[in-house]
């Protein structure tokens, strides 16, 4: 395939667009991150964290101080720049989630298929766990004391083709997942695909009162009343009805099963009593082979256009998910934080998260731009190729915006003062066996 040429300007204006100047400039002083403008550059500071820190390219905040000063075209001290890392940079950082946030979709660029074509979204709300350092447990305490015993959850709900607004939490560790999905009417005419932590029958009832649909694995300790088969099955098929599911799973024999039940916590045999606490669901059972058992989903889609296979099938888009939480840890750093300073890890989760949406922002703009490619344009393949790129789009976004528009020649001033250990007695191996330099030359 011969090199496909793409104006830079397009992805700086992008990125731009997220964060104008005048913006970051504005919030930085509302959220009194920057008091006195002449000692950091908000904006300059901002991109280097995201396309610098959040990428992994500067290690620790020294590597991030000399990046900063490679972009802003100036010099800071030391302490002058760590003692930015305060909880106002935390306010400032998600000030700036909040605002980018709409950005962030798993696949953008791609389009719903006409079997979707009444759904407005499809919906994926997940979680996943950072350790931290034990020192953090009163602030952010963990499920499991013994082995984890600072943890913080962050807890994402992401648009699957970006027609809904994401949303992402970050708690601690040991709060439960269903107390993270929060229902109303934003969920009409949508598909939310639930991990098992937000498996409850109050949550299916209020989505489907606010009428929305999921898709969600079946709990092992549920055991729905079923009321009919939704699948005509040939041949001496055993019956179903007014069974509970625990007592004939064992004895299908069909690749697919698919069940119109009540869900309840009931144990009750009586129907009446079974519908005044019962939510009318479906539940789909699938072979499978490999492991000898059925895959069973429950779901309140409506089986006229929504079969079995489609409801597994739209339930494994569950991996975009999962895939989004791999990126964050493996390319932006999220499960390295080793600090034990609050407003630090704070700080640099909001910072991995920005990475993210700036990464998928650039992702969907390739995607629009260059649309005979954009199946190809893979989320992972694409997370390692921004990591790689991610300096030069901060010196781009940059020189965009005007900020030291003259290419940023290299600072001597800062090589030399740099390279000079501030520690003036640290001794040397070398000392011994050399002579002073000013002596020797």
């Amino acid at each position: 395939m011969s090199l496909i040429h793409f104006n830079k300007d397009n992805i700086s204006k992008a990125l731009t667009d997220i964060f104008p100047e005048q913006w970051v400039i504005s919030t930085a002083a509302e959220t009194s991150f920057i008091k006195r403008h002449r000692k950091v550059h908000p904006v300059v500071f901002l991109w280097a964290l995201v396309l610098g820190f959040g990428v992994g390219l500067q290690r620790t905040l020294a590597d991030l101080r000399r990046a900063y000063q490679k972009q802003a075209g100036h010099m800071i001290v030391p302490s002058a720049f760590y003692d930015r890392f305060t909880p106002e940079l935390v306010s400032f950082l998600k000030r700036c989630v909040e605002r980018a946030i709409e950005y962030l979709i798993v696949e953008p660029g791609l389009k719903m298929n006409d079997k979707l074509k009444q759904i407005k979204d499809i919906l994926v709300i997940d979680s996943t766990l950072i350790r931290l350092h034990e020192q953090l447990a009163g602030k952010w305490p963990g499920a499991r004391t013994n082995h984890s015993p600072a943890t913080v959850k962050v807890n994402a709900l992401i648009s699957v083709f970006g027609a809904t607004k994401s949303k992402v939490q970050i708690v601690e560790g040991k709060r439960a997942e269903s107390k993270l999905l929060s229902i109303g009417d934003w969920v009409k005419d949508r598909i939310l695909l639930l991990d098992l932590g937000y498996f409850g029958f109050k949550n299916f009832a209020k989505i489907k009162e606010h009428g929305g649909y999921f898709v969600s694995r079946l709990k092992s300790n549920s055991n729905p009343y079923i009321l009919r088969s939704l699948i005509q099955h040939r041949g001496r098929a055993i019956s179903v009805e007014g069974c509970r599911l625990s007592d004939i799973k064992d004895k299908l024999k069909r690749e697919i099963c698919d069940f119109e039940v009540w869900m309840t916590t009931s144990q009750s045999k009586n129907p009446k009593v079974l519908e005044r606490s019962a939510v009318q669901l479906r539940v789909v059972g699938i072979w499978d082979q490999e492991s000898s058992e059925y895959h069973f989903y429950t779901t309140n889609l409506p089986v006229e256009k929504f079969s079995a296979e489609d409801i597994c099938s739209l339930y494994r888009m569950r991996w975009t998910i999962e895939c989004l939480f791999k990126e964050l840890k493996s390319y932006y750093k999220l499960d390295c934080i080793s600090s034990g300073k609050e407003c630090i890890v704070e700080a640099l989760i909001y910072t991995a998260l920005l990475t993210l949406i700036v990464s998928r922002r650039i992702l969907s703009l390739l995607r629009e731009q260059l649309p005979e490619y954009a199946p190809r344009m893979r989320s992972q393949r694409w997370g390692r190729v921004f990591v790689v790129a991610a300096e030069n789009i901060l010196r781009d976004v940059l020189i965009y915006q005007g900020i030291n528009p003259n290419g940023y020649q290299p600072l001597y001033g800062l090589f030399i003062a740099e390279s000079i250990d501030p520690n003036v007695n640290r001794k040397s191996l070398l000392d011994p066996w050399i002579v002073d330099f000013a002596k020797g030359y």
